[in-house]
């Protein structure tokens, strides 16, 4: 029984400090956000700060990574919680003087309902899809609020200069979960995907680098024997391959 509560919590603060650290420059802190929001004709009080993030880019110095978060519904749920949808920016801003050098609009773009939005940061990993482009990454962070049937995980979408605008090449692609169900004692099943994306610059598709998705799934099963609570782990191993079809990598 403390193993699987040790699991619960022990995934549960990793997916808590990871949001924390990612997400570099919040709101509040943030001298960018005011003059991205005049731009966009925006108040304060048309998103929700919680949700913005705010990056420089390494491959780029000079400018940053924006995401805005603006309400397009928020509205109680009937259960205790709000069922809120968000319009989102995703923009590139030049660092110093906050001007919009870059931007992405997507409508009812996120969902926020019994599995809540907890966070959005920016990844700046090294997206090479070819010699001459570079993504940065926008990661979507979910968490449920059942204990019974705990639940999280973490979408990614992929993002490219494109002229002046940018393109979606990877459109919320889910890179780490983990749920289950148990009776809060012991008895229960529980699985955690963790995914790594490596580029494959030996095939290509429509002069784009291809991507290696290897899924870590860790399935963990909980039972009572000799009136001790034991658990048992198995860890496999998938592969998948994404190609980019001229629009976005499926």
């Amino acid at each position: 029984m403390l193993k699987i509560r040790a699991l619960l919590f022990i995934t549960l603060l990793v997916c808590s400090f990871g949001n924390l650290f990612a997400q570099e420059t919040q709101a509040d802190d943030s001298i960018l956000l005011p003059r991205v929001l005049q731009q966009l004709g925006l108040k304060n009080e048309d998103i929700n700060t919680q949700l913005y993030a705010e990056k420089v880019l390494p491959n780029a110095k000079t400018q940053a990574a924006v995401v805005v978060a603006k309400y397009h519904k928020n509205e109680p749920d009937g259960y205790g919680n709000f069922y809120s949808e968000y319009d989102v920016y995703v923009l590139i801003v030049n660092n110093t003087t906050g001007k919009i050098l870059y931007k992405h609009f997507e409508e009812e773009a996120l969902i926020s309902d019994a599995i809540r939005l907890t966070s959005i940061n920016v990844d700046t990993g090294i997206f090479t899809l070819n010699s001459e482009t570079r993504a940065f990454g926008i990661e979507a962070h979910y968490s449920g609020s059942s204990q019974p049937n705990p639940h999280h995980h973490t979408d990614l979408s992929l993002f490219i200069k494109n002229n002046k605008s940018l393109k979606k090449v990877l459109n919320n692609f889910t890179i780490q979960k983990f749920g289950g169900e148990w009776d809060m004692k012991c008895v229960g099943e529980f699985e955690e995907v963790n995914s790594t994306i490596i580029i494959d610059n030996k095939n290509k598709s429509k002069n784009f680098n291809g991507l290696i998705v290897k899924d870590k799934i860790t399935k963990t099963i909980g039972k009572v024997v000799n009136d001790e609570c034991e658990e048992k782990k198995t860890v496999s191993i998938k592969t998948r391959k994404l190609k980019y079809n001229g629009m976005e990598y499926k």
